[in-house]
């Protein structure tokens, strides 16, 4: 169990994105060359048993690296089934003390949509959270904006990762926010060729 959060850009990829298991697969390889350090399988259409197949298929991908956390969305037993680094939970997930109490060397991540959420999730033991949504998105018309994720990222001392229409045009403005931090997904994952992409987002997140 990785001890601490050392990664700038937290991938979250749905294999819904693929026409086949093979280029999901493929892609997620890709993401790992090219620098990805963390990872989190989110897939709210399958069956326990589905989503363990697919963890255990992804988990011999990651193995072959040193260093990428793997995150599994919301569910504690799937993650201690596949020995994963860590939970993505959210507010009707198990509470955070629980799993500390229970599991006190598994990182987890919350998802936080308000300052006291974030906040809350801080005092309960969370290692980080998520604030979304910076920007709108197609599926979210709603957006909380820079200035509220400056806030947060100022009153939180654990690391705040901005998610929500996060790209390469908009990276530099969430770093100018305050954060280092930054949840993406299809921005990273509908990239023909993402070298690039992940490598400035890097950057510009690792900056001072």
């Amino acid at each position: 169990m990785k001890p601490s959060i050392k990664f700038n850009i937290y991938l979250i990829g749905e294999r819904d994105f693929f026409s086949s298991e093979q280029e999901y697969f493929d892609k997620l390889k890709m993401c790992f060359d090219n620098g990805i350090k963390a990872f989190q399988l989110r897939q709210k259409d399958l069956t326990v048993r589905q989503i363990i197949h697919l963890g255990e298929k992804i988990k011999k991908i990651i193995e072959k690296y040193d260093d990428i956390y793997f995150f599994i969305n919301d569910r504690v037993d799937i993650s201690l089934a596949l020995e994963a680094d860590g939970v993505h939970l959210n507010k009707y997930s198990i509470p955070i003390k629980i799993i500390k109490e229970q599991y006190g060397e598994m990182l987890i991540f919350y998802s936080s949509h308000s300052y006291e959420e974030a906040l809350n999730a801080q005092k309960n033991g969370a290692d980080a959270v998520t604030f979304s949504p910076i920007f709108k998105t197609k599926n979210q018309d709603f957006e909380q904006g820079l200035d509220t994720l400056t806030s947060v990222v100022k009153g939180l001392t654990i690391p705040v990762f901005a998610l929500g229409g996060i790209n390469e045009h908009n990276i530099q403005a969430i770093r100018n926010a305050g954060t280092m931090y930054a949840a993406i997904q299809s921005a990273i994952l509908k990239k023909k060729d993402n070298k690039e992409i992940i490598k400035m987002i890097n950057y510009v997140l690792s900056s001072k």
